[in-house]
């Protein structure tokens, strides 16, 4: 197949998928990367194929389909016959990382829905999520799971597929029976019934993560007068494209400049900290996708941050559950009050710092649902 035609083909392959965000710009190449596995008779080959899609603005979209070759047959996505890739995890493969034993015999199932990034569940044990859209480096949701091996509120790290330093896939314990938090905040709201016991634990969980990324990490300083005006610049940018920000603006300000003399502790962080990120399985709670907010560039995605922008995210989306379930005032009261509780903050005491990140996070909330869900009413 000629460059060209491997170019059209995988054009119209991701045109047909959910994850592909590209569909506004032009197909411009392909590159292919070594070889994970080379084909032999009777033995298919992988190795990762990365479409350059550039766009009217300038810049440019890198989108990862890993190719298997089987039998002189044309390429397939290789998400599509998924068993190959636990295969070659479990031989430590060239750019396949094994971190734990891999169990044999486990039949691969591709998830169906709506995301991002391609999911193969592998039994009952293993989940591989596949990246789609490639930046240079390290992933940011592989970096942190390494780190947070053994904490136990997050998935345990099996292994990674990486090229030249560039993560393509990542490999998680599969969790049994998972609830998603949002739903299940959403059902209590609408019943009314307690989440606070919920919360606590919510809290307690997310205290870990912050514990275990200092420890591992390391934390610094910032400077209050640079994260106040990063605040300022961002809401001043929001309520300039979106005037239902900008009744709020004089107010938000004056919160930005109670931090303005503070100097911020700051460390690794989930980035994008929210009941949707959370699943409650085996009775406990657990962190997932820790790949930060989508629109940030993954530099600013990496940057060390107050743990209190994920403290204020779960607060932020408390709000969107009480307002989804017309649960009330007291209600989420309460569940703000036992998240905190359980984190280790006083609820009761101010928190300058936190309201200032509740605001910057409001502000992100305006842009994001009006980039992505302009119809939603689950939040007002």
């Amino acid at each position: 197949m000629s460059d060209a035609d491997l170019t059209a083909t995988l054009w119209d392959l991701a045109l047909g998928q959910r994850w592909f965000s590209g569909r506004a710009g032009r197909p411009v190449d392909v590159e292919l990367g070594d070889w994970a596995q080379a084909p032999e008779p009777g033995r298919p080959g992988l190795r990762p194929a990365f479409l350059n899609v550039d766009f009217e603005d300038g810049h440019r979209e890198r989108y990862l389909i890993p190719l298997l070759y089987s039998d002189g047959e044309a390429p397939i996505d290789a998400c599509d016959d998924a068993g190959i890739l636990l295969d070659l995890l479990r031989e430590d493969a060239p750019g396949f990382e094994r971190l734990l034993p891999i169990p044999e015999g486990l039949p691969a199932r591709r998830y169906t829905g709506e995301q991002s990034n391609t999911s193969i569940f592998y039994g009952d044990r293993l989940l591989a999520k596949v990246f789609r859209r490639i930046e240079p480096g390290s992933n940011v949701d592989v970096e942190l799971h390494r780190e947070l091996r053994g904490s136990g509120v997050v998935a345990e790290l099996y292994g990674s597929w990486h090229v030249d330093g560039t993560d393509l896939a990542v490999f998680l314990e599969s969790l049994p029976d998972p609830t998603d938090g949002y739903v299940l905040a959403c059902e209590y709201a609408a019943a009314g019934r307690d989440f606070t016991a919920h919360a606590a634990a919510l809290g307690a969980a997310l205290a870990t993560v912050h514990r275990v990324l200092a420890e591992r990490l390391g934390t610094g300083t910032r400077p209050g007068s640079g994260l106040a005006a990063d605040f300022r610049t961002r809401f001043d940018g929001i309520a300039a494209e979106h005037p239902e920000a900008r009744e709020f603006l004089p107010r938000a300000s004056a919160v930005f400049d109670q931090v303005a003399d503070e100097q911020i502790v700051v460390q690794r962080v989930h980035g994008d900290c929210h009941l949707g990120q959370v699943l409650l399985t085996g009775g406990r709670w657990i962190y997932v996708d820790f790949e930060g907010e989508p629109l940030k560039s993954l530099a600013e995605r990496r940057e060390p941050d107050s743990p209190l922008r994920d403290v204020a995210g779960m607060l932020r989306s408390f709000g969107y559950a009480e307002a989804a379930g017309s649960a009330g005032a007291d209600w989420l009261a309460e569940t703000r009050n036992a998240f905190l509780t359980g984190y280790g903050i006083d609820p009761g005491r101010p928190d300058p710092l936190l309201s200032a990140y509740e605001a910057d996070k409001a502000g992100y909330e305006v842009a994001y649902e009006a980039r992505y869900r302009p119809n939603s009413s689950a939040y007002r």
